[in-house]
């Protein structure tokens, strides 16, 4: 009888916390992801011929294009995607993660960006649109642009 009561508060204990783990392991890949979406950003122009060199901080400042930035969004898509998977959110924001990924290894950064867009999408749908600051700012609809 013991036993069985034992088992039972073990079961219990962890259907509860499997979902916190879970709903944890999508905001941390939704922080990764939007990192890498930042890394992946381009100068900002708007709209006149600048450079990326217009003051001395920015002088150091690498942009979405830079090779460097690429690898590192890379990394950090690698770690969202798995744990987007450990906590099984849907099929689609896996699939976009996977082609971001797919995009940064050949060197097309903007199609890694968009595609990185569109699986925070999905994994802010997975998390209740959680946290705020950055699900907000996720576009619903239309085309994806630079945050």
């Amino acid at each position: 009888m013991r036993t069985l009561m034992l088992l039972a508060v073990v079961a219990g204990l962890a259907c509860w916390t499997a979902p916190q783990a879970a709903q944890a392991q999508v905001a941390d890949a939704i922080n990764l992801t939007n990192q890498a979406v930042k890394d992946l950003t381009d100068y900002p122009g708007e709209g006149k011929r600048y450079t990326a060199y217009n003051s001395p901080e920015d002088f150091n400042k690498t942009w979405g294009a830079d090779v460097r930035n690429m690898k590192k969004a890379n990394g950090e898509l690698t770690e969202a995607l798995a744990k987007a998977k450990a906590a099984n959110i849907d099929k689609k924001g896996i699939q976009l993660l996977e082609m971001a990924i797919g995009y940064g290894n050949a060197s097309e950064h903007k199609e890694q960006r968009l595609s990185a867009q569109g699986a925070l999408f999905y994994l802010c749908k997975a998390n209740n649109q959680e946290p705020k600051d950055i699900c907000e700012k996720v576009p619903k609809y239309g085309s994806y642009t630079a945050p």
